[in-house]
């Protein structure tokens, strides 16, 4: 780093601590001990609600629930927190299909029942996600054959859960992940699987064809005239091949008005990808297509490369700037009667899929392990204003 670099970095830090009380906190999820080095200062002072800062945007955060170990429903100060700062939540697992449907004609709605209630009982709203995914899906819906019999479980499940949510669930991503990423020969759907890549085939693409997807929305309408009906999907905003393929899907949705009325951007990113000027593309192009567009699942990655051993203010710095750039890139790209909002993959970095995903530590949300704000949350703050 360059010395006006560094002093740049230190008049921020700076900026930030003068005349205030400062805390200091280890920063957890690394091995150094009581390492000074490894020490952070809270941010001097706190966001009393990240929703009350920007009421008319939808805010939203993924919630473990059900049975899961780390549910919020087995943790009071995880639901305090939640009320206090999000005006919408997201199952994060429970309302997948797997869950939602173990065998055929088999659904489990207390869990989802209990997570819908506990938004409506605190003025939240509700992001459905998922209904069509190419994983998470009951063996006898992925062992279906043929075109009638896979559009009939994957419909039969559409209308049975979404028309149990009816005018309940606000939204709903009707389709998740439809395409590959470009491994260098193009985006395409999901057929078969190609494990020298990683890809997953689609039993709904495979049996189907690529009418599935018009099929599920068409399906998801009719059980819920008024719910939202979104694509959602990871890399859009840095994947062009990936971004080229779903806007011409969408565009073929459209002009055969299928009733499609959001782009989920997932913004699973990093630190520095993607580029300012890949996110402004990307969104602008979605933006362009006249419907909603939403950031469904955003976290930042810090330790990509596993190369940094612990979360420190230096971190901590960048990563409240990535956050504040991300969301003022948003609200300035996105005109407000498209704005579908904006949503965090969890509330807590303890929760995170991310440091077990890629084995290494990581610290990509905007509260710690022990629910105190991070400099993230003061940067989406500093955006929202």
């Amino acid at each position: 780093m360059s010395a006006i670099k560094k002093s740049a970095l230190a008049l921020v830090i700076l900026s930030l601590v003068s005349g205030c009380n400062t805390r200091y906190v280890n920063s957890g999820n690394d091995d150094t001990g009581s390492d000074p080095s490894c020490s952070i200062e809270l941010p001097s002072e706190e966001v009393a609600s990240l929703k009350a800062v920007n009421e008319g945007l939808a805010l939203g955060v993924a919630l473990p629930a059900g049975q899961a170990s780390n549910s919020i429903f087995k943790r009071p100060d995880l639901e305090t927190v939640t009320v206090q700062h999000f005006n919408q939540i997201t199952a994060e697992n429970i309302m997948k299909p797997s869950y939602m449907q173990p065998e055929q004609d088999v659904y489990e709605f207390d869990d989802t029942d209990r997570f819908v209630a506990f938004a409506e009982q605190n003025g939240m709203s509700v992001h459905g996600h998922m209904l069509v995914w190419h994983k998470r899906i009951a063996d006898f819906k992925q062992n279906c054959s043929g075109s009638i019999q896979c559009s009939q479980y994957m419909t039969d499940h559409i209308a049975t859960v979404v028309g149990h949510y009816e005018d309940r669930i606000v939204s709903w991503d009707v389709v998740n992940e439809a395409f590959t990423d470009d491994y260098g020969s193009g985006s395409d759907y999901r057929n078969y699987d190609n494990p020298a890549h990683g890809v997953e085939g689609s039993v709904w693409y495979r049996e189907i064809g690529k009418d599935y997807i018009p099929i599920a929305f068409l399906a998801a309408n009719a059980a819920d005239p008024n719910a939202l009906l979104y694509y959602n999907d990871y890399q859009l905003e840095r994947d062009n091949d990936k971004l080229r393929i779903t806007l011409e899907m969408i565009n073929e949705l459209q002009v055969e008005d299928v009733p499609i009325h959001g782009i989920g951007f997932q913004m699973h990113i990093t630190h520095d990808v993607p580029s300012s000027s890949q996110l402004r593309s990307a969104l602008q192009q979605a933006v362009d297509t006249g419907l909603l567009v939403k950031i469904t699942e955003m976290d930042v990655r810090m330790n990509e490369y596993g190369n940094v051993s612990c979360y420190n203010t230096t971190v901590a710095q960048a990563q409240q700037k990535r956050y504040q750039e991300v969301v003022t890139t948003y609200l300035e790209i996105v005109p407000e009667g498209q704005r579908g909002g904006i949503s965090f993959w969890g509330v807590t970095d303890e929760d995170s899929w991310i440091p077990d995903f890629y084995e290494v530590p990581d610290w990509p949300l905007l509260f710690d392990e022990s629910l105190n704000q991070k400099h993230a949350l003061v940067g989406v703050a500093n955006a929202l204003k």
